[in-house]
């Protein structure tokens, strides 16, 4: 369990990420790592790519030339754009499709190389969060109820977060997180709030309740091309958000 508390952040933790970034002429295509990944909440799905240099702590690479991105789902080819944020680049495209077992073909082109690699990628089963409810409420010694729906698919992994987000008594938030890695997916997970330590630090303002949340995934792992360096990763991921509700700290 931890408990975070959220307030400026720090130039020291700005100043240790990277944002070193290399043009894709300049890397050999054994030298790029990636990271591929579609993920959908419901209506539409994400195909999202980061390439770096050897590992995923190395520099972004920006395609140059004639280097591209493009990603085939349901007979419809598109090309991968190009999103810088403050600390990374990545390349995404957007599509009208999340139906399980939708297969995405991610194909890295370059043409300077000669090389043309392919990611294949297989949405896995949708589903629904069903409980919490909306605004139910919790006391801090309560078991949570997590409950969803379509449940029990082979050749997947379900993770589960819990986030908890409570007032300090300086005014500053703090959230209490809990992750459950690989649960089983049976549709059913029972969370006992008493044993998260961080609901009873002493920082928190008991007189005002806490607002909870889960996020949940199910995944499976792609097929990667053998040329992208190792520990480069491939999923299809179906992610879910509950509804909102109150945990009582007084």
């Amino acid at each position: 369990m931890k408990i975070k508390s959220f307030a400026a952040i720090p130039l020291l933790l700005l100043a240790g990420c990277s944002t070193d970034t290399t043009e894709s002429k300049n890397v050999e295509t054994e030298s790029i790592w990636a990271d591929i990944y579609v993920t959908s909440q419901g209506n539409d799905s994400r195909v999202i790519a980061e390439l770096n240099v050897s590992s995923r702590h190395g520099s972004n690479i920006k395609l140059t030339g004639r280097d591209r991105l493009e990603a085939n789902a349901a007979g419809v080819t598109k090309e991968l754009k190009r999103d810088d944020d403050f600390f990374d680049i990545d390349y995404r495209a957007v599509f009208n499709i999340s139906e399980e077992g939708t297969r995405y073909v991610v194909t890295l082109t370059r043409d300077s190389f000669g090389d043309a690699l392919k990611t294949t990628l297989i949405m896995p089963k949708p589903f629904t969060i069903i409980t919490p409810q909306e605004n139910q409420s919790f006391h801090k010694t309560d078991t949570l109820e997590v409950s969803w729906s379509d449940n029990k698919q082979n050749n997947t992994q379900l993770d589960a977060k819990l986030t908890i987000r409570c007032k300090k008594n300086d005014g500053n938030e703090a959230s209490v997180v809990e992750n459950y890695i690989d649960t089983n997916d049976d549709g059913s997970l029972s969370i006992d709030l008493a044993s998260l330590e961080g609901l009873n630090d002493s920082v928190l303002n008991t007189k005002k309740s806490c607002e909870g949340e889960v996020f949940m995934e199910r995944f499976n792992h792609g097929t990667l091309d053998s040329r992208f360096a190792d520990s480069s990763r491939a999923r299809a991921i179906q992610q879910r958000y509950s509804k909102k509700f109150e945990v009582r700290i007084n």
